[in-house]
């Protein structure tokens, strides 16, 4: 069964989504990216909001 849950949302527009299965979304206004497990999905959210500065 997949679900879509929020997880974090950055003052920058970046979030990240629990999808199921230790697998997360990470979006940013142009584009998402799916990473497994919660330490990559942070790693990808500060990469993302890094890349917006």
């Amino acid at each position: 069964m997949d679900f879509k849950s929020r997880i974090y949302a950055s003052s920058k527009g970046t979030t990240i989504d629990a999808i199921g299965q230790g697998q997360y979304l990470v979006c940013k206004p142009s584009g998402c990216t799916k990473v497994k497990g919660l330490h990559n999905a942070h790693a990808a959210l500060r990469q993302h909001d890094s890349e917006s500065r």
